[in-house]
């Protein structure tokens, strides 16, 4: 009686094992049906069996179930739930028959529903989420690829890129670069807003060989977006190639006369090329060279004043050019002895000095006026101003003209 108990006992046991098999084929078989919500409750059931819960085919039913309900319902948790079943599966078994025979198309759409998650939160500006969506999409894809099961998920350029831009804009440069870097080593065209932000990403880093390289692949890739030689102006500026610089400037000029910014920046440029100044705004050494750069300036600025006559900056500009060569050649003046002050030299700067202040007051009162025409100024704008008025203040003082420097006093008092 006890070997025939004993011989029932297993009996049970192997119809449990039988039974939960069946479970498993019970769930594949529904799948196939597309009763997806009882075949999820039989692999779950299953997966509960020591007998079929470290089963291959167990795992692989799973992943098969939870990427039609991913597909389905676009359910990136459900994507994730299939690709750790499928890596289960085959952690399990390695050379799992079914995964070789249909794995790629199934891995295929966990890593796209997981993508397009990437996506939808990039579109809700949703930054940290959309990065890491994106991640776990390469994931998934580095998964499948690594395994040589006869297929392969093809990079999307597109998506590497928008998770190094998700990234940056989430404040994770280290990621951003990474990714970015990668998308622009597969070329990838269809957005300039990679090159800029890989160019920002390089000149943040201290790397000028690769900054200006990025650059100079965006100007072949999109030759329209002026965003890139004026990134490229500030690699010159920055990097102190000013001949590079420059020349680029002369160039944009001649082939856009009638850009007054332009006009202006180059003007102002040059000006601060002849008058260099240290970090903390004392006067450098003067250039060899310093008269040909004055000389491009001043005409430089009298363009920009022939396509907008009225524009405050600009006239303050070419007056300070008069005016600081006035104090220039007065300084020259007051460093000399008794005796030299009497000289034919000092009677020739003295002029100068005089011809400079009246040839600087018109463009200080015209841009008097236009400062003082604002309703509000911007403090960049406020601090030209300010200049200006010190200015005016100091060449009405000089041609006694009282009246108007007590009017200027005022200005600066209520400025």
């Amino acid at each position: 009686m006890k070997k025939l108990f004993v011989s029932l006992l297993f009996c049970s046991v192997g119809f449990a094992a039988v039974a939960q098999r069946a479970k498993v084929n019970s769930a594949d078989e529904k799948l196939s049906s597309n009763k997806l919500d009882e075949a999820k409750a039989d692999i779950e059931a299953a997966l509960q069996h020591e007998k079929t819960m470290n089963d291959a085919k167990t795992w692989y039913v799973k992943g098969k179930i939870y990427e039609a309900l991913a597909t389905k319902e676009k359910s990136a948790a459900d994507a994730i739930t299939a690709y750790e079943s499928f890596k289960k599966a085959l952690e399990i078994d390695p050379k799992l028959k079914e995964a070789i025979l249909e794995l790629q198309n199934r891995m295929f759409n966990v890593y796209a529903t997981v993508g397009n998650a990437g996506y939808g939160q990039l579109n809700e500006q949703k930054w940290d989420s959309s990065y890491a969506y994106f991640k776990k999409a390469f994931e998934i894809q580095d998964f499948y690829n690594g395994k040589d099961l006869g297929g392969s998920i093809p990079r999307d350029t597109a998506m590497v890129f928008y998770a190094g831009y998700a990234a940056n804009q989430a404040g994770n440069k280290d990621a951003a670069f990474e990714q970015l870097k990668k998308a622009a080593e597969l070329k990838f065209k269809a957005e300039p807003a990679l090159y800029v932000v890989l160019a920002q990403l390089y000149e943040e880093r201290g790397d000028n060989a690769n900054w200006i390289a990025t650059i100079d692949s965006a100007k072949v890739f999109f030759p329209a977006d002026k965003r890139f030689n004026e990134m490229e102006m500030l690699y010159y500026s920055k990097t102190g190639k000013t001949n590079e610089l420059m020349s680029m400037m002369e160039k944009k000029v001649q082939e856009n006369p009638d850009d007054f910014g332009l006009q202006l920046d180059y003007a102002i440029r040059l000006d601060n090329l002849a008058n260099p100044r240290d970090e903390n705004g004392a006067d450098m050494p003067k250039p060899d060279n310093y008269d040909e750069l004055m000389n491009k300036a001043e005409t430089a600025y009298k363009k920009s004043l022939e396509l907008k006559a009225d524009d405050a900056t600009a006239n303050f500009q070419l007056g300070a050019l008069y005016f600081n060569r006035a104090v220039a050649h007065n300084k020259e003046l007051n460093s000399m002895d008794s005796k030299q002050q009497s000289s034919a030299k000092a009677k020739e700067l003295q002029t100068k000095v005089e011809q400079l202040m009246d040839q600087s007051l018109p463009f200080f009162e015209k841009a008097d006026a236009g400062f003082s025409a604002e309703s509000e100024l911007e403090a960049s704008d406020k601090r030209t101003y300010e200049s200006c008025l010190y200015a005016l203040q100091k060449i009405y003082a000089i041609k006694g003209m009282n009246d108007k420097v007590d009017a200027v006093k005022k200005k600066l008092e209520a400025l």
